[in-house]
């Protein structure tokens, strides 16, 4: 029997040899490297794919993507009724979804793409550096009213992560405070100095007026308590206690652009834009460097 890792690195291989196959025919209407596509980009990791279309593009002058960002159950529910060809979405299919495709036998696919991390931030003037993820949940939970959490709706990638991952299903208190996106979360944090506020790393391109927390937990009862911040190395190996998997979601019928943009996200040159971004390469092994706790 495969195991998981073998099943993906054969559906990665399988992609690689079926673009080999294509530039022998050159009749085909339809190309990896050329024509039009647009993408979509689960809020999170919106910024990563802005530049991995750019490094696709200059590799391939004849391909033009257009990126648009959607929240994680938006860019699920399209790619589901096949009105979407390529979604980067911040988790993978669910149970339901997989019985779903199974049923339509529709050929849906995903890859594994990279590591991305929930980071809580703070304003600088605020003096906390690090909370303990226990004390995290209860804030979430409305147990622990020291400070206002500040989130992303319902229908992003952060709150469902949150509310699956961290509150094993239990949705966050009314007391948490509901932001229409990601990209609201920092001006809203620099708002209120009292406040946490949970989203994406990537989405944080300027870090200079805001504190990353430093996030603790014990990891097994033979360690004691530790904090960790959201590197690369601890996104990997999964010492971030808010690490998440990042999946390109594929439907197309063929060899067209969105299956060579699949391809390029997770060869070595768009893994090296992944890492390049402060984010954990996935599709292909890479070597730990251990950094600062």
């Amino acid at each position: 029997m495969k195991t998981q890792n073998q099943t993906y690195y054969h559906k990665i291989s399988s992609l690689f040899l079926l673009i080999f196959i294509f530039f022998g025919c050159q009749e085909k209407k339809i190309s990896p490297v050329k024509g039009n596509l647009k993408a979509y980009a689960d809020e999170s990791v919106y910024n990563l794919i802005l530049k991995e279309k750019n490094t696709f593009e200059a590799l391939y002058p004849d391909a033009k993507i257009s990126v648009e960002p959607l929240t994680a159950r938006e860019g699920i529910a399209k790619i589901l009724n096949k009105e979407i060809k390529i979604f980067i979405c911040s988790r993978d299919f669910n149970r339901e979804e997989l019985e779903f495709i199974k049923k339509q036998q529709s050929g849906l696919e995903s890859f594994k793409f990279c590591y991305d991390a929930v980071v809580a931030i703070v304003a600088k003037e605020n003096s906390l550096t690090q909370i303990r993820l226990d004390d995290l949940k209860k804030a979430l939970l409305g147990e622990k009213k020291d400070f206002t959490i500040i989130i992303p709706q319902k229908n992003s990638g952060v709150y469902e992560f949150l509310k699956t991952d961290i509150l094993e299903g239990k949705e966050p208190s009314s007391s948490v405070k509901v932001v229409a996106s990601e990209f609201d979360v920092k001006e809203q944090v620099l708002k209120n100095k009292n406040s946490i506020g949970l989203m994406g790393l990537n989405i944080l391109k300027d870090t200079s007026n805001v504190t990353i927390l430093k996030i603790g937990y014990t990891r097994n009862t033979l360690e004691p308590e530790a904090f960790y911040q959201p590197h690369q190395a601890y996104m990997i190996n999964g010492s971030y206690p808010l690490t998440r998997t990042i999946y390109a979601l594929l439907n197309e019928i063929g060899l067209g652009l969105a299956s060579g943009f699949v391809t390029h996200l997770t060869s070595f040159q768009g893994q090296e834009v992944v890492k390049n971004n402060n984010l954990g390469p996935a599709a292909i092994p890479v070597k730990l460097i251990s950094g600062q706790k």
